[in-house]
């Protein structure tokens, strides 16, 4: 989940409460 939402983060770079949606998404 760590690696996830660092990479989700990274990827969004605004908004890391949707991490997971845009992880999910991409």
């Amino acid at each position: 989940m760590a690696t996830q939402t660092v990479e989700g983060s990274s990827r969004s770079g605004a908004r890391p409460k949707i991490t997971s949606a845009g992880a999910l998404l991409k």
